[in-house]
C-alpha cells in the first residue's frame, strides 16, 4: 500500500465508509449513546460533513499559496475562508434546527444526499487525489475481517449459526446489504491484479470471505457475477467462486437457520407494484416523478398478526420507504435519475478503461435494484469515490498539502 502523505489522505473517506462507521454501531451500544454514535453510522452525515470541511480548507490553502507565488494578496482567500466559516455556524445553529422540525422539507433533503456525496467525492478528489485502487482493497479487507468476526461473535453468542452475523452491527434493516456491497467495491478493486499461481493475495481473500459471511443475496448475486465475467484466471476457479456465492445464497432459503434478513415486511415486489401504478396515474409521472409530499399507495401489512379493520384506509407508504435505489429514483426524479446514475457510473467505468470499473458498474446495477444503497450516505460516498479511482489514469504527482 502506498503510504506516501497524499495516498494516505486520499484514502481517508474509503476507511471512513469501511472501517469507522461500520464501527460506529459497536461503539454506541458500548458508551449507551446509540443516538449519538448513529450520526457517525452507515446513516450519518457527521462523518461527511467534517471530511468536506477538511477538503474545503485544503482548497483554499493551495489557493492561497498559489496566489502567494504570484505575488497576489492572500487576503481574498481569508476573507473567503471566514465568509464559509460563518455560514457553516449559522446554519448549524439556525438552519439545522428549523429543517429538523420542518417535516415538509424531509423528503426532498433526503433524495438530495446522493447528489450532495456525489459533489463531495468531487471535491474530495479536486482536494487530495482520488483514491488509490489498492486503498479501497485493504479498506475492504479490513472490513471483511470485521464482518468476519461479527459473524463468529454472533455465533458464539447465540449458540447457533446466525446468518449475517449483527452482534457487532445490529440487526438494522439492510445492514447486511450494505456491508456486502461496499466490500463488491472493493472485490472490484483487485480484478486488475493477477496473483501467482496458488497464493493469491490476503485483501482478496478477506474480502470474499466477509462476503460469504453477510450471507447477503444482493452482495452474493454480485460478486458472483464479478467473479465469473470479470476475475482473471482459469474458468474453473471463476465457476467455482460464483457456484459457491450462488450456494450461499440458496442457503438463506432454503435451510432453517436465523437470518438477518433486512428486508422490509412489503418486500420489493410490492414496492415494485405500487410505484409503477403510481407513476402510470400521475401524469409525465416518468419524466418528472412522483410528489415527494404524498404517499404513493396505501398497505395494509401484517404486522406480527395485526388485524385491519374495514374502515381503515392503510399505512402510507412514501417514496423514501422504497427499498431500492434504482426503484426509488425513478419514483422521485423520473426516468432521468437512474438514467444519470448509470450514465455517470458508465463514464468513469469506460475511463478507466479497466476490469476495475467494469467490477463497479456491475455491483453498482446488482445492489442497486435490489438494496437502498445510494440513499444511505457511506455506501453512496464509497461508491462516488471508487468511480472516481477507476476514472484515474495516472496518479497524482505530488502531495496535494
Amino acid at each position: 500500500m502506498n503510504l506516501r502523505p497524499a495516498a494516505l489522505f486520499s484514502a481517508l473517506p474509503l476507511f471512513a465508509a469501511f472501517v469507522a462507521c461500520p464501527l460506529a454501531v459497536p461503539a454506541g451500544k458500548l458508551a449507551g449513546q446509540e443516538e449519538l454514535f448513529e450520526r457517525f453510522s452507515p446513516w450519518g452525515l457527521a462523518p461527511w460533513a467534517g471530511l468536506a470541511g477538511l477538503a474545503l480548507g485544503v482548497l483554499l490553502l493551495r489557493l492561497a499559496r498559489d496566489r502567494a507565488r504570484r505575488k497576489l494578496p492572500p487576503w481574498p482567500v481569508a476573507a473567503l475562508g471566514l465568509i464559509l466559516a460563518g455560514a457553516a455556524w449559522l446554519a448549524l445553529i439556525t438552519a439545522a434546527p428549523y429543517l429538523a422540525e420542518a417535516v415538509e422539507l424531509a423528503p426532498l433533503l433526503d433524495e438530495l444526499r446522493l447528489p450532495a456525496l456525489a459533489l463531495f467525492a468531487l471535491l474530495w478528489a479536486t482536494s487530495f487525489g482520488a483514491p488509490e485502487r489498492s486503498s479501497l482493497a485493504h479498506a475492504g479487507a479490513a472490513l471483511g475481517a470485521l464482518v468476519v468476526l461479527d459473524f463468529l461473535l454472533t455465533a458464539i453468542m447465540a449458540r447457533s449459526l446466525v446468518l449475517g452475523g449483527g452482534y457487532l452491527f445490529g440487526s438494522v434493516g439492510a445492514h447486511a446489504d450494505l456491508l456486502a456491497f461496499l466490500l463488491c467495491l472493493a472485490l472490484a478493486a483487485t480484478l486488475d491484479d493477477e496473483p501467482a499461481s496458488g497464493q493469491p493475495r490476503l485483501a482478496r481473500w478477506l474480502i470474499l470471505a466477509g462476503l460469504f459471511a453477510t450471507f447477503s443475496r444482493p452482495g452474493l448475486a454480485a460478486g458472483a457475477l464479478i467473479c465469473l465475467t470479470l476475475e482473471r484466471g482459469p474458468l474453473r476457479h471463476r465457476l467455482a467462486l460464483a457456484i459457491g456465492c450462488a450456494l450461499a445464497a440458496w442457503t438463506t432459503l432454503a435451510l432453517p437457520l436465523p437470518h438477518l434478513d433486512g428486508g422490509d415486511e412489503l418486500g420489493l415486489s410490492w414496492h415494485l407494484a405500487a410505484s409503477m401504478e403510481a407513476l402510470a396515474q400521475e401524469p409525465w409521472g416518468y419524466l418528472t416523478g412522483l410528489p415527494l409530499d404524498v404517499p404513493l399507495a396505501l398497505a395494509m401489512p401484517d404486522f406480527q398478526g395485526l388485524l385491519w379493520d374495514d374502515e381503515s384506509q392503510g399505512l402510507p407508504v412514501s417514496v423514501f420507504n422504497i427499498p431500492s435505489s434504482g426503484l426509488r429514483l425513478l419514483a422521485a426524479w423520473g426516468a432521468g435519475g437512474p438514467l444519470a446514475v448509470l450514465a455517470a457510473a458508465g463514464c468513469c467505468a469506460l475511463r478507466g478503461g479497466k476490469r476495475f470499473g467494469l467490477g463497479l458498474l456491475a455491483a453498482l446495477i446488482v445492489c442497486a435494484a435490489l438494496t437502498p444503497v445510494l440513499h444511505i450516505p457511506a455506501t453512496a460516498a464509497a461508491l462516488a469515490l471508487a468511480l472516481a479511482s477507476a476514472a484515474r489514469r495516472q496518479p497524482p504527482e505530488a502531495d496535494p498539502i
